[in-house]
């Protein structure tokens, strides 16, 4: 399970739990079980959520060539993958993970399942839907402890339509149609467009990124990663963690 713990839960989804012998997710009405890559090949959807249509092994290489803290990257995270989830679960997250960390953004992220969401199989539950969050209040979700975010909710909430139809604009649009959502600002688009609509040109920038570029990348401006600036990201954010800058 060591090959794909860093892909499920090292902070582009919060789907996952780590179980005695797996990860598991509901995800689609259904509760997934995974232990190993291979699993991704089980069903269409997990094939399709995996992105094994991307040609990774040519990415990597070609990363791993770039300098020496990507190579380091490449080496620890060899199996490391941009997922393909669904854009309103992406909002929801990504909003809830603003001046938090990983633990308490799973722990928030549960906690709207259960409260709002639908059971799937006996105490799995699914993440709500726009129409289930909403059913809840302000009050409600200060209750749940999300704190500031409860207004980037609400307001996620009633904005939601605006998810629909960002996969035919340009960055640009997609962003400015994004930031209107009260809390959304670049780097939350940026997770929205990347992890929610596979916006592999997208760079998000938080606090382990911020500390990365200007510690090995201080001359450099985000078109030093192209082809590849989402994947570069994504290796130079578990990397920071991993070496704990």
């Amino acid at each position: 399970m060591d090959d794909i713990r860093e892909i499920l839960t090292g902070g582009q989804s919060f789907s996952w739990s780590e179980e005695e012998d797996c990860f598991s997710a509901v995800l689609n009405e259904k509760v997934y079980r995974v232990q190993s890559e291979s699993d991704f090949y089980s069903d269409d959807f997990l094939r399709m959520y995996y992105d094994f249509d991307f040609d990774y092994d040519r990415a990597r290489c070609e990363i791993r060539e770039k300098d020496e803290l990507l190579k380091q990257a490449v080496d620890n995270f060899p199996k490391l993958r941009i997922l393909r989830q669904d854009p309103w679960i992406t909002l929801i997250s990504f909003i809830l993970s603003q001046n938090n960390n990983i633990k308490r953004i799973k722990g928030l992220y549960d906690a709207l399942c259960r409260n709002y969401g639908h059971e799937v199989e006996k105490n799995y539950y699914s993440f709500p839907t726009p129409k289930e969050l909403a059913r809840t209040s302000i009050n409600e979700l200060k209750e749940l402890k999300v704190g500031f975010r409860d207004r980037y909710i609400m307001d996620a909430i009633e904005k939601a339509d605006i998810l629909n139809g960002l996969e035919s604009l340009s960055y640009d649009e997609a962003e400015k149609r994004l930031m209107t959502i009260t809390g959304v600002g670049k780097k939350v688009s940026a997770c929205i467009l990347l992890f929610g609509y596979h916006r592999m040109d997208a760079f998000p920038i938080d606090v382990w990124i911020k500390k990365v570029l200007n510690q090995y990348y201080p001359n450099k401006d985000i078109s030093y990663f192209n082809p590849y600036p989402a994947l570069c990201q994504q290796y130079l954010f578990s990397m920071a963690r991993f070496i704990k800058l």
